[in-house]
């Protein structure tokens, strides 16, 4: 397995904005990449962290991935090049692995990056972009996931930037006024879950017409109100946190300079990419405006606190990485299983493959398999 991408490790923020791809956007990249190269295998995860495409491919290698991603964000190939990261073989499926596990995420142990996984392994599935090697391997990723969030405290606190969000927001005075645009969302939806719980609070969150009502509103008292009438509600709010997946700025300098011309101390939380929030409004006065990235340096201190448990949770990848290898391998032998099994007397064969695929290492096992390949008659 190949994989290539950027991320909050090495792409600033404008830079990975371009390269946040709608669904259908997702949807058409996967199938082009397909179309241009039908044996081969593709997906494509995009959140507001990271952009990368897995990719299981003996004819296609990274140009044309770069090719096809840049030229869908409208920019120059030679633009992305300081930027990518690439993994190739083992390097590609440990890095799934910890980026399922939330490992590699800018806060450790976040919850959101598993089923943001999932998510983009079942739009490929549906495109048809999947076959055996990545299914397998993305499987398994999921699994040690799972095994790694309930048997780690990888995933105990403060485990991703919507509850570091609603934290900063709650402090923000003593009394806070926070309005949360989006809050119906996937981030927007944990960062109420998470400001209901601090006390000396009021909550409003938008919602659009002819929408359902947030569920939470009628029984935390959340106090709902028309999207449209959102500059209304900001001049009457200490923090206005955005976080929805709209194409344009939900809240624009312009606009806000009026709500806000009083000059009081206001903190505008951008956790949308691409902005909700436009950047100028940043230069408003009595404005502060923090956007998903502003939020590493409060992630670093609870990542260094998790380490303990990341050395666990790397220990669980290894084993699940050691049996995918060996499933791999053994599927790999299939095709000639039969003309093996026939220089063996012992009706047992299948067994004893079994056996020594339970016992040895992957290592162990490929040296075995391929010894037994190489006698063949």
């Amino acid at each position: 397995m190949k994989c290539i991408g950027i991320s909050f490790r090495t792409a600033p923020l404008n830079l990975r904005q371009k390269l946040s791809f709608s669904p259908s956007e997702q949807e058409s990249i996967l199938h082009r990449l397909r179309a241009s190269c039908a044996d081969s295998q593709f997906v494509l995860l995009c959140t507001c962290n990271r952009t990368e495409v897995y990719f299981e491919s003996a004819q296609m290698d990274f140009p044309e991935v770069i090719a096809e991603l840049a030229a869908h964000a409208g920019l120059d190939a030679g633009a992305l090049s300081g930027y990518l990261l690439f993994y190739l073989g083992d390097s590609a499926v440990s890095h799934l692995f910890k980026v399922s596990a939330g490992i590699d995420s800018m806060v450790v142990g976040e919850d959101e990056i598993l089923s943001q996984t999932k998510e983009a392994y079942q739009r490929a599935a549906e495109q048809d972009t999947v076959g055996y090697e990545l299914n397998r391997i993305f499987q398994a990723a999921f699994s040690a996931a799972k095994k790694i969030k309930t048997e780690t405290a990888l995933s105990k606190s403060s485990v991703s930037v919507a509850t570091l969000a609603a934290r900063t927001a709650a402090k923000f005075t003593d009394h806070t006024r926070i309005l949360v645009i989006g809050g119906s969302g996937k981030i927007g939806s944990t960062v109420l879950k998470n400001l209901i719980s601090y006390k000396n609070i009021h909550i409003r969150a938008t919602q659009r017409r002819h929408r359902t009502a947030l569920k939470l509103s009628e029984q935390t008292g959340i106090e709902l109100v028309d999207y449209q009438d959102r500059y209304r509600y900001i001049e009457h709010s200490d923090c206005i946190i955005s976080a929805t997946s709209s194409p344009h700025y939900t809240v624009t300098a312009n606009e806000a300079q009026k709500a806000v011309a009083d000059g009081k101390p206001r903190l505008l939380i951008d956790l949308a990419v691409p902005s909700d929030i436009e950047p100028a409004a940043a230069h408003l006065e009595g404005v502060q405006l923090m956007n998903i990235d502003d939020f590493r340096r409060l992630a670093f201190t609870n990542n260094l606190k998790k380490q303990t448990s990341v050395e666990d949770a790397l220990a669980i990848i290894d084993e699940y990485i050691d049996a995918l290898k060996k499933d791999l391998i053994f599927h790999d032998f299939r095709p000639f299983l039969s003309d093996v099994e026939e220089q063996f007397d012992s009706g047992d064969f299948i067994s004893l493959i079994y056996h020594m695929k339970a016992r040895l290492s992957a290592e162990a096992f490929s040296e075995f398999i391929c010894a037994l390949k190489e006698n063949r008659q």
